[in-house]
């Protein structure tokens, strides 16, 4: 849906400025001409052009990027989340919340919505290892997500992605650590 679209929007804004969201818009000419709105559906292609456009301007990968905007998307989805979601506290938690709680309700709300899901592979004290599958990809995006989730609740972690569709991979597996 276009929430994603316009938090993107707001996104370079934010970290790159006003005068380079323009100049994205112009070189890309996304099909849409840029005007997102929340209740509109729009062609994930046109945002993966935007985001590449956004590598080639600024030197960065796409996983850079995606991670980047995962990580200061969450707090905005965190805001916009059903009240429910507002009572997980831990980072683990919170991603069994996700996949058992929020996309339930937000399926609800809008049963059209295309939204990854996790299966739980593996699960320590420490650890937390998940499948991610989405016919989208956006494995990336969802590792800076967990970042963003982890900033939120102060508890510090690494995400290892060894096993990605991206590099070939039949699968994107993400494992999640606690550090001290």
């Amino acid at each position: 849906k276009g929430i994603v679209f316009v938090k993107f929007n707001e996104f370079i804004e934010e970290t790159f400025g006003l005068a380079f969201w323009d100049q994205l818009l112009n070189e890309v000419a996304p099909p849409s001409g840029g005007a997102y709105t929340t209740v509109e559906y729009y062609d994930d292609d046109e945002l993966f052009l935007l985001i590449g456009k956004v590598c080639e301007v600024k030197g960065l990968t796409a996983q850079q990027a995606q991670i980047a905007f995962g990580r200061w998307l969450f707090k905005e989805l965190y805001a916009a989340a059903p009240p429910q979601a507002h009572q997980f506290k831990d980072v683990f938690t919170f991603l069994h919340g996700v996949q058992n709680v929020i996309h339930i309700e937000v399926k609800k709300l809008n049963p059209n919505v295309i939204l990854p899901e996790f299966d739980f592979l593996d699960e320590s004290e420490k650890t937390l290892t998940l499948r991610y599958r989405s016919p989208r990809n956006m494995c990336h995006f969802c590792e800076g997500l967990i970042y963003g989730l982890a900033d939120f609740t102060e508890q510090a972690v690494s995400v290892n992605h060894n096993s990605c569709v991206h590099n070939g991979d039949n699968e994107c597996v993400l494992h999640v650590e606690k550090q001290d």
